[in-house]
């Protein structure tokens, strides 16, 4: 593939710095991800990255801080895509983007990427409020085990 290809087949990633060594791995060049938006939502806020697709950031408790959460407007209602994480700080985000930029209009659904506790953590809230949701069968069966674990 040729250059100009490349950049097609990469939409807005561009090739940029050097990689530092990871286990020994050789140094390769990593791609720098071009953002939507200049500006970074406040926990319980949201972005508008598209028509009637907002971006939030949830917090979490850990050196990666946040984790991404997306809302789609369904016209009746909103569709999630990730919860975040349940601890205190991730209801009160939550909690305050319910009634801030998604007010107004139910989560009908909830789209869950993968199993991983920052992502999945708060489903069950969406569940018991009668959100259908939508996993994966591996992502809901690992979900399952890692909190019976």
């Amino acid at each position: 593939m040729n250059e100009a290809g490349a950049k097609a087949v990469m939409g807005g990633v561009q090739p940029a710095r050097p990689a530092t060594r990871w286990r020994g791995a050789a140094t390769a060049t990593l791609p720098v991800i071009a953002m939507p938006c200049e500006a970074v939502p406040a926990p319980g806020q949201a972005v508008e990255v598209a028509e009637g697709i907002l971006w939030a950031r949830m917090p979490l408790p850990m050196k990666l801080d946040h984790v991404n959460l997306f809302a789609i407007d369904e016209g009746t209602g909103w569709t999630l895509i990730d919860t975040g994480l349940n601890w205190a700080r991730g209801r009160e985000a939550l909690d305050a983007l319910l009634s801030g930029p998604l007010a107004g209009k139910p989560v009908e659904r909830v789209v869950l990427t993968h199993h991983h506790p920052d992502h999945i953590g708060l489903a069950g809230m969406f569940a018991a409020r009668g959100a259908e949701i939508l996993a994966s069968r591996i992502a809901w069966l690992t979900a399952r085990m890692l909190t019976l674990d």
